[in-house]
């Protein structure tokens, strides 16, 4: 089983020993999330201590790579230069040592000055500190994952649909290949770190990972739908030529079946309350969005009442419990 939700000590396991991690850096973190993404600022804080450690750190890592391919106005070439460097420092050097210093202010002025989306980019060697004080296990399946993702970027900005400066998406194929990059990586790296948090056989991580890819799907396919307008005002559309709204919105769906399934195996396989609250909560959520979208057209967004409706939902557990902080 998986740690509870309701611990609340800031000593966490690295390797063999303990490091405690400084109250300044957890309000770090929380700020950070919480400047960044509603959603998971809301759905983290759902997980038990070490998991919300090493999933907060992951999101704002990914975060920080995709604030630097989505920086209007900047070349794509300074951001190629960029993303290198931060996949460079995932890596420990020669010496063992890692190179996060090396940053410096380098992602410092893609972002408004003052917004929280800037703060976290100049604050990224910070961020990459506390990463690397990670369990190695964990340093090790978010290192891959996001290799992986900033690898797609790359690509994605060198060739094919970054016409210009900006994404453009051509066809559904190039959509959803994106979408594997940026959001179904992180499905199956959510996954691995449920994995080595619970008591679950490992031969159960094929079938979930596959299904944590659609469930990744879901979620950036109704991100795409509700900024797709402010997307275009930016240069980018992920949308492809050609094809409806409508279109999108029958994948969105699609892939919110494997999101479902994916939910429902965990529960059969007996993970913790905070886990499936986890996935519970982000799953509602945008199922809540994808319906609003139908309903009111592009830009639709849930009240802060029915986010909160979903969240204390999501919460509850097949007994009637309810997971701490909900």
């Amino acid at each position: 089983m998986c740690g509870s939700a309701q611990a609340t000590s800031a000593v966490l396991e690295v390797g063999a020993g303990v490091v405690e991690t400084n109250h300044d850096d957890l309000h770090f973190l929380s700020s950070s999330l919480q400047g960044t993404s509603r959603t998971f600022a809301l759905a983290i804080p759902l997980l038990g201590t070490e998991l919300r450690h090493q999933v907060g750190i992951a999101y704002l890592l990914f975060r920080v790579a995709d604030s630097i391919e989505d920086a209007a106005g900047v070349a794509a070439d300074r951001r190629h230069l960029l993303l290198q460097r931060l996949r460079e420092c995932l890596q420990p050097g020669a010496d063992g040592n890692f190179r996060s210093a090396a940053i410096g202010d380098g992602f410092g002025g893609l972002w408004p000055e003052g917004s929280a989306t800037e703060r976290l980019m100049i604050a990224a060697p910070r961020l990459l500190r506390l990463f690397h004080q990670l369990p190695p296990a964990a340093v090790a399946c978010i290192r891959g994952a996001l290799d992986r993702t900033i690898g797609g970027m790359l690509d994605f900005l060198s060739s094919g649909p970054a016409r210009g400066a900006e994404i453009r998406m051509e066809t559904v194929a190039e959509l959803r290949l994106y979408c594997y990059f940026v959001a179904g990586i992180v499905g199956e790296m959510l996954t691995e770190l449920f994995f080595l948090q619970c008591a679950v056989g490992g031969e159960h991580l094929g079938r979930l990972r596959e299904l944590a890819v659609g469930f990744g799907e879901f979620l950036q396919l109704v991100n795409i739908l509700k900024d797709s307008e402010g997307d275009v005002r930016l240069g980018r559309c992920f949308i492809p030529t050609g094809v409806s709204r409508e279109t999108v919105i029958s994948l969105a769906e699609s892939s919110g079946v494997a999101a479902g399934e994916y939910i429902g195996q965990l529960e059969a396989l007996g993970v913790s309350a905070d886990v499936l609250a986890f996935c519970r909560f982000i799953s509602r959520l945008a199922e809540g969005s994808l319906e609003a979208l139908r309903q009111r057209g592009a830009g639709a967004k849930l009240s802060r009442t029915e986010v909160f409706s979903i969240l204390e939902s999501a919460g509850e557990t097949s007994g009637g419990a309810t997971v701490a902080g909900v």
